[in-house]
């Protein structure tokens, strides 16, 4: 743009001189193309050449002009294209935490425990120690070794509390053991974290029926988790290893790894009657009091 103006410039300053100098040769008394028509001849010529030189430089300004207006206009319309696309990832941020929020809370009406419900603050996930921290405490009512779920299932339980924060055992730590049986025939065993992602069900006889896709839910025995909540779905079985017990692998229900809320069981469930759940143990109870 620089150099097109600097040899512009220059030439139609030199045409208007020229075209000057031939009108001031022009006779008003010529008549035809005599002297005086040859001069105003040659400075038509002039002036219009100058006139079109003109209107070329005009229009070169005009365009960049435009051009510069364009540019602002593009960076304006492109700072509020962002400033609207950030505006509606945040809606659809907020549109899938309200649907998130909302199945937990249908959950929570469902639960027969009282709850709060937490965020997860942070994480300390390890190949082998799974934990995080949850922003509520003993404040509002959370103590250790109570339960935290979501509407899908199990997620840990509660091993250290504060007045404001809590941190949970996730169940796939390799510390971590459920208590639970097999949903479709009540096969039971001791569901134990195997890393990021895995469970796995123990202590179940090779004998047992087990099967590809059997749900396992919590089977309440342990005085931490009410019965029948979900633990997961079994991925894979091996009844050709050494012992007497299979090894199944189970994938939770919970996802884990996109963990954001949880509900906090407030109520311990209730104590179980051995005594009437087990027959066997009744009678020894019954004979050791004889004794006495």
């Amino acid at each position: 743009m620089g150099k097109t103006s600097k040899t512009f410039f220059p030439a139609a300053v030199a045409l208007v001189s020229l075209a000057f100098v031939l009108l001031s040769l022009w006779s008003p008394r010529g008549r035809g193309y005599g002297p005086g028509g040859a001069s105003l001849e040659a400075s038509g010529l002039a002036a219009s050449l100058v006139s079109r030189l003109a209107g070329a430089v005009e229009g070169v300004w005009r365009g960049y002009f435009s051009l510069v207006s364009a540019k602002a206009e593009n960076e304006r319309l492109r700072t509020a294209l962002a400033r609207h696309t950030r505006f509606i990832t945040e809606l659809e941020e907020v549109r899938v935490e309200n649907a998130r929020l909302r199945l937990l809370l249908d959950y929570k009406e469902r639960l027969p425990s009282r709850t709060v419900a937490a965020r997860v603050l942070a994480w300390e996930p390890g190949p082998f120690y799974q934990s995080v921290v949850i922003g509520a405490g003993s404040e509002q009512g959370v103590f250790p070794e109570a339960a935290a779920v979501t509407q899908a299932g199990i997620v840990g339980r509660v091993t250290e509390v504060s007045p404001g924060y809590s941190k949970l055992l996730l169940v796939t730590d390799l510390s971590s053991g459920v208590d639970a049986f097999i949903s479709r025939n009540r096969v039971s065993g001791l569901m134990t974290g195997a890393g990021p992602g895995k469970l796995s069900l123990e202590y179940v006889r090779k004998n047992e029926d087990v099967r590809l896709g059997d749900a396992a839910v919590s089977s309440g025995l342990d005085g931490i988790f009410p019965a029948g909540l979900a633990l997961g779905t079994v991925t894979f079985i091996d009844k050709m290893s050494m012992g007497f017990f299979m090894r199944a692998e189970v994938s939770p229900s919970v996802d884990l790894a996109s963990l954001e809320e949880v509900l906090i069981l407030l109520d311990p469930p209730v104590p179980l009657d051995w005594l009437r759940l087990s027959p066997d143990i009744r009678e020894l109870y019954e004979k050791k009091g004889r004794r006495n």
